[in-house]
């Protein structure tokens, strides 16, 4: 059927194709009109633009002047199925799409939404989508609609002859081709009727409040839109509820849904702290819920009423309540781990409240804990540690996996026209006896195909040097054989390191590639100590240049030198104390930049806690991790991650810019690095979870990948500790560097943290009015990018909305702590 359009107020309507359709909105002369409108707000400029009839065709008639054709009268309506929501007075119409809305395609196409686009006068949108005979007629459409989205609607938009002014082509949103071809006769037999009598108005008034659009839930259900996206401590509510009632869902058939809706907000009022706004919306959207508000108007806010005096009643004889048994089985289905485990790992912080560091790493050990389930050889790399040692534990690993790949390469946003290699130069930070001996065994495990293969050009070595000292004064001297030997201890010449690293070279693809050096030692101030003199001395010119595999050279007069510039290709993990750290990097040498190039991260005090008594020895723990690191030591080529480089962009640009509110040179000179360490740490795990798409070339394997959600969220959270730990360890240093170089009379000054500052003023639960406050901005485009970024990060949650002066309004809640 299609829909309309007419070139003006003096011709009759006229059927609209898709090639006419893109004809209008790229017609030049249509869009310098639009642009001149906005310029000048001249109305005349506006009423001179065709425009679109979406809702409706029309019969012939004639018109006043005698004239027969399709003239765009109520009375001759024919309903097209399509609805069109008129939205006015927007400041920003992108912004309120993209930011408070937070719609993408995938959203408008499960709302029924055909087109969307902001209006010629700059200030408004259009929102054409398919009516719903049971919603009513068109502008009972709207309100449902409107509902969903939480804005105001036209009133003005009701009628069928209603027309809409073209837009440009550049302010179209978002189009779906069955605009051009859709219908439902369905609609127009119910209601052309009506709208040829002149009847326009909403005919269910009432039934706004309990109307309900659904959309396509990640798992594929469905579920309703104001419910989206709603997590319990980062697991998904809908999730659970489904794994419920997965068995069957409450029916008519057994009098059940009143009683289950009961018990259902019960549970969630005990999971989610009582918020009784946020148990009804999430219960009105359970389809067995929605059918008997629909038979008999059910108060599902009174059943929330009742769950939450009952819950009341039981605190008065129980310190705390449990959610019913049923629940806790469907939270352990499809969360994985037990309500006890997941509610104990979030608060095991309390106790903590006066060190952050310490809280943070148990939050980070239980976001680790979760991601385990979708890299499962987490599992056994944190195998017998407490949950505030997987951090550290996860970045040995990926340091020494990084390191397996040694063949593989990836371009950064920074040169994208080099290859990058995988490097780290990581530090484990504990007191003596904290447990930093996981650290070995995963250096046995993992870095066991390496050891297996420097045994060959070691044994060579020996069996040279063992000629040489038996060999006579005048006898021929045997040569030394060339060899590949990349793991070297602490007490390691630097002679001997550069021949080493110097001879380390593999044809890859047809290219020679030098393979990383690896040096791992438990103890930082022994080593340290060693390169205080002698053959030692002075590795530190090599730990800067291996980060970003700079260029070295030497020129020594000794035969057994290497005369030659050549790249510093190493990676090195040591464990250590803190004051040992304090040796290597301090107010001294701060400047060097070998702090940014560093991974220090915290093992925490076991505060009088005995380890976990293992009484068997799990051997396929061990054979896992062996296996995986054979896998990994055969993997070469580019690796296929740009989105997750595109991520780390935006996510330092958001950290950036809270820098320049800052004012904080320290936080800029901090910052710059830590995407890589995102990038390399988490390439290994994402390599492993996506090896069904590996390919074997020859004796090693490669191949393209996509990359989704739940690798940026492993990469962002190691952005996220690399970040807080470099603060942690390095940020008084930084500061005192640049007050020292600006040659600030106060040294120690801390400089205030805007951003920090803004947020910890906000109350627990806020409005864009209470942001724009507490970080004193100017501008309501100023607030909208503020709030994005804090939702980005999750520091912040949408919670609901309301309505203020006739305006929509969102109410927000913390949901993190900003790292001061």
């Amino acid at each position: 059927m299609g829909f309309c359009y007419q070139k003006n107020f003096s011709n009759p309507t006229l059927p609209v194709d898709e090639p006419q359709f893109w004809g209008l909105v790229k017609a030049t002369k249509w869009n310098e009109n639009i642009d001149k409108y906005r310029e000048t707000h001249d109305a005349a400029l506006k009423r001179k633009l065709p425009a679109f009839i979406f809702q409706a065709t029309f019969d012939e008639t004639t018109s006043k002047a005698g004239k027969v054709g399709a003239w765009r009268k109520q009375s001759a309506t024919r309903l097209t199925g399509l609805v069109v929501m008129d939205i006015d007075h927007i400041d920003d119409p992108l912004g309120l799409v993209n930011e408070k809305l937070e719609m993408s395609n995938e959203k408008w196409a499960a709302l029924g939404v055909l087109l969307v686009y902001i209006t010629p006068s700059g200030k408004g949108l259009k929102i054409v989508f398919k009516a719903d005979v049971a919603k009513g007629n068109l502008i009972d459409n709207q309100h449902a609609m409107a509902k969903v989205l939480g804005v105001e609607v036209d009133e003005s938009c009701k009628d069928a002859s209603r027309m809409s002014f073209i837009c440009k082509e550049t302010d179209i949103l978002y189009l779906d081709k069955e605009l051009f071809t859709y219908e439902n006769k369905e609609f127009g037999e119910k209601y052309d009727a009506e709208y040829r009598a002149g009847h326009s108005a909403d005919t269910k008034p009432a039934a706004v409040a309990s109307a309900s659009v659904k959309q396509v839930s990640a798992e594929g259900g469905q579920v309703d839109v104001e419910s989206v996206p709603l997590k319990w401590r980062g697991y998904d509510v809908q999730r659970i509820i489904d794994a419920r009632y997965a068995d069957k869902l409450p029916c008519a058939a057994d009098s059940n849904r009143h009683t289950e809706s009961l018990k259902l907000a019960t549970d969630l009022l005990l999971m989610l702290d009582g918020d009784k706004a946020q148990v009804q919306r999430i219960v009105e959207a359970q389809s067995w819920v929605k059918e008997i508000i629909e038979e008999r108007d059910e108060n599902v806010g009174q059943t929330v009423e009742s769950a939450a005096s009952c819950i009341a009643e039981k605190e008065k004889k129980y310190a705390s309540a449990l959610p019913s048994k049923a629940m806790l089985t469907a939270i352990h289905e499809s969360c994985g781990k037990t309500y006890q485990e997941i509610t104990k790992a979030q608060t095991a912080a309390v106790t903590l409240k006066d060190d952050d560091m310490s809280r943070w790493l148990w939050e980070w050990g239980a976001e680790i804990e979760a991601l385990s389930e979708e890299y499962p050889l987490l599992k056994d790399i944190c195998k017998g540690l407490k949950r505030n040692q997987y951090p550290a534990a996860l970045f040995v690993a990926g340091g020494l996996m990084m390191t397996l790949m040694t063949r593989c390469t990836y371009r950064f946003y920074h040169r994208p026209e080099e290859l990058r290699r995988l490097n780290n130069s990581t530090l484990i930070i504990g007191d003596p006896a904290s447990g930093k001996s996981f650290a070995t065994r995963l250096f046995k495990l993992l870095a066991s195909p390496i050891v297996a293969a420097d045994k060959i050009g070691k044994d060579a070595i020996n069996a040279y040097r063992e000629q040489m000292r038996t060999k006579g004064a005048n006898k021929e001297k045997p040569k030394k054989p060339k060899v590949v030997v990349r793991i070297h201890p602490a007490r390691t010449s630097n002679a001997q390191f550069i021949q080493d690293m110097v001879n380390a070279v593999e044809d890859v693809n047809g290219e020679p590639m030098q393979l990383h050096m690896l040096t791992f030692d438990t103890e930082l101030d022994n080593t340290l100590s060693l390169q205080k003199g002698g053959a030692y001395i002075d590795k530190q010119a090599l730990q800067l240049k291996a980060f970003h595999n700079e260029e070295d050279g030497q020129a020594y007069s000794n035969v057994d030198s290497v005369f030659q510039e050549f790249y510093v290709i190493w990676n090195f993990i040591y464990t250590g104390t803190p004051i040992a750290l304090k040796k290597m990097v301090n107010e001294q040498n701060f400047g060097s930049g070998l702090a940014t190039r560093l991974t220090c991260i915290p093992l925490p005090a076991t505060n009088f806690e005995m380890m976990s008594r293992e009484s068997f020895v799990d051997y396929d723990s061990d054979e896992r991790l062996k296996a995986w690191a054979e896998k990994l030591d055969r993997m070469k080529g580019e690796l296929s991650v740009q989105k997750i480089v595109d991520e780390l962009y935006d996510w330092t640009a958001r950290r950036m810019e809270d820098a320049k509110e800052n004012d904080s040179k320290a936080d800029e000179m901090l910052l710059k690095r830590c995407a890589y360490h995102g990038l390399n740490f988490a390439a290994p795990f994402i390599v492993m979870r996506h090896w069904d798409k590996m390919k074997q070339d020859g004796n090693y394997w490669c191949g393209e990948f996509e990359t989704d959600e739940v690798d940026w969220k492993l990469a962002e959270l190691i952005v996220n500790i690399q970040y807080a730990c470099q603060r942690h360890y390095f940020g008084a240093m930084a500061e005192n560097y640049f007050d020292n170089k600006l040659k600030d009379a106060s040294v120690n000054v801390q400089r205030k943290q805007k951003t920090f500052e803004g947020f910890e003023r906000l109350p627990e639960e806020f409005t864009s009015e209470d942001v724009m406050r507490c970080f004193n901005l100017k501008s309501s485009s100023a607030v909208y990018m503020r709030i994005n970024r804090l939702q980005k990060d999750h520091l912040i949650e949408k919670t609901d909305e309301f309505v203020d002066g006739g305006t929509t309004k969102s109410r927000y809640r913390k949901t993190g702590v900003m790292m001061s």
